[in-house]
């Protein structure tokens, strides 16, 4: 293998192609430079020289930010050089200035993935083709390796959710270390999994409340029912109906209900600030 087969040059009509492509299946390290730029000059031979040591770990793409502003002005280069990690395209992590070699090899070790990772990403891969049980091997084989590893749990909940085995998904959310279940993707599957329990007939549950208004076990049914079926509004009514009528009821059942669905629509939904500003009403009025 020659010295320059992990180390290329790119531009913007190969970007694409070269680095965000590329980085689905190996992890590219761009370099923003200048042929102006001390720093750069000090810290470009020690990335090409870490990209042929590690003999494939990491694709380096260099890229002269004067040749190619845009694509500088798109990832937020402020100054050079800037050095950009990709993974399946998207900036995972990344540093600015001139670091020592010492420091660049740390910054790899932390950030480039291992074999866990690359073993989720494989599964990942199996589980968006639909192929549940090589999905499930594949994050069992990583949690043989690190029984704690947030991806593949997350893995794991996801396949059992769309399998409808939800007490496994239960299972492995638990097993989730307590900062990793504050990730967004937890709080939505939890959530998601929260309102499983309200796949009964709609239409029997909206008799019963019809019939029997005062049941708010029944209206709590009901807006599970709506929610699990994306009627999130409908859903969300109902539980600020029950907030309304009875703050105590199921030990706060309503608001918590409420709370879960905000997770679940995850950030920028636009319901949510509709609805918590009628939450907040309802309980501070």
């Amino acid at each position: 293998m020659s010295d320059l087969s992990w180390v290329g040059n790119v531009e913007g009509s190969t970007f694409e192609r070269a680095v965000l492509e590329r980085s689905r299946s190996v992890p590219v390290l761009v370099d923003f430079w200048a042929t102006w730029c001390g720093p750069c000059r000090t810290l470009g031979p020690i990335l090409e020289k870490l990209a042929v040591e590690m003999d494939g770990r990491f694709f380096l793409a260099k890229i002269d930010s004067d040749r190619d502003p845009e694509l500088a002005r798109r990832y937020g280069v402020r100054g050079i050089p800037a050095v950009k990690l990709f993974v399946d395209g998207a900036v995972v992590d990344e540093f600015t200035g001139a670091l020592p070699e010492s420091q660049v090899r740390r910054f790899l070790d932390q950030a480039l993935p291992g074999e866990a990772d690359k073993g989720v990403g494989a599964a990942r891969q199996d589980e968006e083709r639909g192929e549940w049980d090589q999905a499930l091997e594949g994050y069992q084989q990583v949690l043989r390796l690190d029984a704690g590893h947030a991806g593949a749990l997350l893995g794991l909940a996801r396949v059992g959710m769309a399998l409808g085995r939800h007490e496994e998904a239960a299972a492995a959310l638990a097993r989730l270390k307590p900062r990793d279940r504050e990730s967004v993707e937890a709080k939505t599957l939890a959530a998601r999994l929260a309102f499983t329990a309200g796949e009964a007939d709609l239409e029997t549950l909206m008799a019963a409340v019809a019939a029997q208004p005062d049941q708010l076990e029944g209206v709590m049914k009901l807006g599970e029912a709506l929610v699990a079926r994306e009627r999130y509004a409908e859903g969300m009514d109902r539980f600020l109906e029950v907030v309304r009528r009875d703050r105590s009821f199921g030990e706060d059942a309503g608001r918590k209900a409420m709370i879960r669905v905000f997770d679940l629509l995850g950030p920028g939904h636009p319901l949510i600030p509709v609805y918590r500003q009628r939450l907040s009403t309802l309980l501070f009025a």
